[in-house]
C-alpha cells in the first residue's frame, strides 16, 4: 500500500494543479479553441479558484485540484460528503462556491474537481455513473432504490431539494483518476497542436512559469498574452506544419494533438466506418460542413497558418471538400499521408502527365450550355459505372472520361506524378470551360484520399462542382457535396 504525508500530497497537488493550468494555456492556442480567457487564483471564486476558464458560446468552468494524500484510498461517495471535524463537506463547499457563482453568469457555470483518485467500483453512487463526461447527475437523475435513496441523502447533505440537488449536478464534472503522468501525456498532445516544444525540460519551464503566475496570484490572461508568454519562454517550434483532423467516418485519436479538429461523426448514416457512405440528413450537412471548413479557414489564417496536414478518415467528397477549402489561391499548402509518405501541394510536379481525357463519341447534340460529369479515373476504373448512373439519373449532362493509362493501386508513381496530372486535367478542362460554358460540373473520382486532397487544392476557375458518393454498387452513387469556386 502506498501512503503519502499531507505534505507530499500539497506537493502532489501542486504539480498537478500546475500541469493542468499549463495544459490549458496551451489549449488556448489551438486554432480552434472556445477559450477566450484563463485565470489562475481566480478573485472571488470561493472554493473553485485553481483554474478558471472563460469560454466564447459555453459555459464558464471553475476547477478545484485535489491530490490524493493516500493513493490507495479510492473515490467514494464518503469522500465527497465527510465532513471531519465538522468543517463543511467537499460536496458542500463546491456547492456552495457553484450557488456563489451562479448570479453572476447567464449561463450556469460548469464546476470540475479534478483528483488523481480513481472511481471505487463498489460505490453505489460513483461506480454505475450513466455518462462518460465525468458527470454523475443522470445517474441520480433516474436512479431507483439504492440511487433513490443517495438522491435524497445528497439533496439533504446540501440543504435543498431533489430539484436544486440536480441542477447543481448538471453542471458538476469530476476529472478522476488522472495521476500527473496523464496530465504529462496530454499535455504532449496538447503541445503538439500549439506548436510548442513538449520535450520534459520544455514543460518543466511551461510548469515553472504557471507556479511563477501562482506566487502572484489572480491572473487572468487573454490567448494572445499566452501567446506572448509563449514567445518569450522560447517554447514554439518554428516553422511547423499544422494538424487539421476531420473525423468522419469515426473519431480519430490524432484529433487530442490536432490544431484544429472538427467532428462530423453525427452527420453519417450507420455507425460501421465501412458501410457509412452518405448523409443521414444532406440539408443539414450541406449546410454544416462547408460552414465549419470556413471558420476552421478563417481561424487557422488568424494564427498565421498556411501550411496545413490533413487527417481523416473520410471518404474522397470530403478529402476534395477539405482541399478546395484549403485551396491554393486562398493561400494553403495542404499535404495528407500516402501509401509512400506524404504527398503535399508544395512539391513539385513531375513531367509525367499521361492522363487521358476522352470527350463523347456522339456529335448529334450541341453540348455548349450542358452540365458536365466527369469520371476520373485513377484507382480503378469507373466510367461504366458514372455512365450507368447518369443515363438513369442525369441524362443530358456531357461526360467527359479522364483515366491513366492503366487504373489501379500503383496507377500513379508518386506525389509529383499525381500533381503532374491533376494539373493536366485542371488545365485540359478550364480549356473545354472556355468553349463548352456549363453550368455545373458533376465530379466522380476514384483515388487516394491524399489526392482527392491535393486535386480540390488545385480546383481553381471551376463551375460549381458536385461531389459524389460511391455507394458500393455498380452504378450507384449518390449527391454529396457542393463545391463553389
Amino acid at each position: 500500500m502506498t501512503r503519502r504525508a499531507a505534505s507530499g500530497a500539497r506537493l502532489l497537488g501542486d504539480d498537478v494543479q500546475h500541469l493542468i493550468v499549463w495544459y490549458f494555456a496551451l489549449r488556448t492556442q489551438r486554432a480552434d479553441s472556445t477559450i477566450v480567457e484563463l485565470a489562475v487564483e481566480a478573485a472571488d471564486a470561493g472554493n473553485v479558484d485553481d483554474l478558471t476558464l472563460r469560454r466564447a458560446g459555453e459555459p464558464d468552468e471553475y476547477w478545484q485540484v485535489k491530490a490524493s494524500v493516500d493513493a490507495a484510498t479510492p473515490l467514494t461517495e464518503g469522500w465527497l460528503l465527510d465532513r471531519s471535524k465538522g468543517k463543511p463537506s467537499l460536496l458542500q463547499r463546491l456547492h456552495a462556491s457553484w450557488t456563489k457563482l451562479r448570479p453572476r453568469h447567464e449561463r450556469p457555470p460548469k464546476v470540475v474537481l479534478a483528483t488523481t483518485k480513481a472511481i471505487d467500483s463498489a460505490d453505489v453512487v460513483l461506480a454505475p455513473r450513466a455518462t462518460m463526461d465525468g458527470r454523475i447527475a443522470e445517474t441520480l437523475r433516474h436512479g431507483q432504490g439504492a440511487l433513490a435513496e443517495a438522491r435524497k441523502r445528497w439533496a439533504d447533505h446540501l440543504g435543498v431539494d431533489e430539484a436544486g440537488l440536480l441542477e447543481f449536478l448538471d453542471c458538476f464534472e469530476i476529472r478522476h483518476a488522472q495521476s500527473e503522468t496523464e496530465w504529462r501525456e496530454k499535455i504532449r498532445d496538447a503541445a503538439a497542436a500549439a506548436r510548442v516544444c513538449s520535450d520534459r525540460a520544455s514543460v518543466a519551464v511551461g510548469v515553472q512559469q504557471v507556479r511563477d503566475w501562482i506566487k502572484a496570484p489572480r491572473r487572468t490572461f487573454t490567448p494572445t498574452e499566452l501567446t506572448t508568454v509563449i514567445d518569450l519562454l522560447g517554447l514554439h517550434v518554428p516553422a511547423a506544419r499544422a494538424l487539421f483532423v476531420a473525423q468522419a467516418l469515426e473519431r480519430n485519436p490524432r484529433a487530442d494533438a490536432a490544431t484544429y479538429s472538427v467532428d462530423w461523426t453525427d452527420l453519417f448514416d450507420g455507425v460501421d466506418p465501412r458501410t457509412c457512405r452518405k448523409f443521414m440528413d444532406p440539408v443539414v450537412a450541406r449546410e454544416r460542413i462547408p460552414a465549419d471548413l470556413a471558420l476552421a479557414r478563417r481561424r487557422l489564417r488568424a494564427h498565421q497558418i498556411s501550411d496545413v496536414e490533413i487527417d481523416g478518415p473520410m471518404r474522397l467528397p470530403l478529402w476534395f471538400a477539405v482541399g478546395a477549402q484549403f485551396s491554393s489561391t486562398a493561400g494553403f499548402t495542404v499535404s495528407a499521408q500516402a501509401r509512400d509518405g506524404f504527398w503535399s501541394s508544395s512539391i513539385t510536379p513531375s513531367t509525367q502527365r499521361d492522363l487521358e481525357v476522352y470527350l463523347p463519341d456522339s456529335q448529334d447534340d450541341d453540348p455548349c450550355g450542358r452540365p458536365w460529369a466527369v469520371s476520373v479515373s485513377f484507382a480503378t476504373d469507373i466510367a461504366e459505372d458514372v455512365e450507368e448512373y447518369l443515363m438513369r439519373i442525369q441524362s443530358d449532362a456531357y461526360h467527359i472520361k479522364a483515366r491513366l493509362p492503366v487504373p489501379g493501386r500503383t496507377a500513379l508513381a508518386d506525389a509529383p506524378h499525381a500533381l503532374a496530372v491533376i494539373f493536366q486535367l485542371r488545365d485540359e478542362l478550364r480549356t473545354l470551360r472556355r468553349r463548352l460554358r456549363p453550368p455545373e460540373l458533376h465530379l466522380f473520382i476514384a483515388m487516394p484520399g491524399a489526392c482527392a486532397l491535393l486535386l480540390g487544392n488545385a480546383w481553381d476557375r471551376m463551375p460549381a462542382t458536385w461531389t459524389y458518393w460511391d455507394l458500393g454498387e455498380p452504378g450507384q452513387y449518390a449527391p454529396a457535396l457542393r463545391v463553389d469556386n
